[in-house]
């Protein structure tokens, strides 16, 4: 592992608890439900993705994927 990694994967500075389902969506502060993200990651994820969970992220990302490849139609999955 180069140090260019190693210093991504160890960035110092603050963390902040993430919740995978938001609290106004019913999310709680279970462990299962929290994780540290450094701020800049924490900042970025909520610009990026707003209160979407990891899942609904993760699906808009594919629609995205489907579109960019020109795939039209495929199997909608509703959560």
């Amino acid at each position: 592992m180069t140090k260019a990694n190693k210093t991504f994967l160890q960035r110092k500075g603050r963390h902040n608890r993430h919740h995978n389902i938001p609290k106004n969506k019913g999310g709680t502060n279970d462990k299962d439900n929290i994780f540290d993200l450094d701020e800049n990651r924490h900042a970025a994820l909520h610009l990026l993705f707003g209160d979407k969970t990891f899942f609904q992220a993760a699906m808009l990302l594919l629609r995205a994927d489907r579109m960019k490849k020109g795939i039209r139609r495929c199997r909608t999955i509703v959560v």
